[in-house]
């Protein structure tokens, strides 16, 4: 099974993210955009694993003294991988209880055997990857939206059809 472990969105603050998405696609001459109802901040990509007990445990240890928090969407940006421009949104909000729990994640999927996250944490919802920009992206509206975190999800990756399917396999709710 392809597996990442992420917060989840509401709807409407996915609703809020396609709309930011759909700005970015207007000013784009290429792009692979992601899919309303695919987004999310990723905590960890753990790639093939069967080891489901496991990575429920280290959940269940990340968020076990959590509290719910709130986060809300953030400025548009870009970084390039691999000679390519991956577009997204930042983050917001109470970045500590977020970044606690990620750190709690990786000490806890370490002592289950998976190697250490290769990239550093900077929480953020992607848009496109392998886009090719035609403006400045700062100038993508993004809607006000907030909302408060209350769970850590483990989703299961599946191509149906050329297009990516995330499945909620394990939730630890807090």
């Amino acid at each position: 099974m392809r597996l990442f472990i992420a917060v989840p969105l509401p709807k409407d603050v996915q609703r809020a993210v396609y709309t930011a998405e759909e700005g970015l696609r207007s000013m784009s001459s290429a792009g692979r955009f992601v899919p309303f109802g695919n987004h999310h901040i990723t905590l960890r990509f753990l790639g093939e694993s069967s080891a489901l007990a496991d990575i429920a445990a280290a959940m269940h240890e990340a968020v076990k003294d959590a509290r719910p928090f709130v986060l809300r969407l953030g400025a548009p940006g870009s970084f390039t991988h691999g000679g390519a421009r991956t577009s997204f949104l930042s983050v917001t909000g109470d970045l500590d209880e977020l970044n606690r729990i990620h750190e709690t994640l990786e000490a806890a999927l370490f002592e289950y055997g998976f190697a250490g996250g290769k990239v550093r944490f900077t929480p953020h919802i992607t848009l496109a990857r392998a886009v090719e920009l035609n403006g400045d992206i700062s100038r993508v509206r993004v809607p006000n939206a907030g909302f408060t975190v209350r769970s850590i999800v483990l989703f299961e990756s599946t191509n149906e059809n050329g297009r990516m399917v995330y499945t909620p396999v394990h939730t630890e709710t807090f």
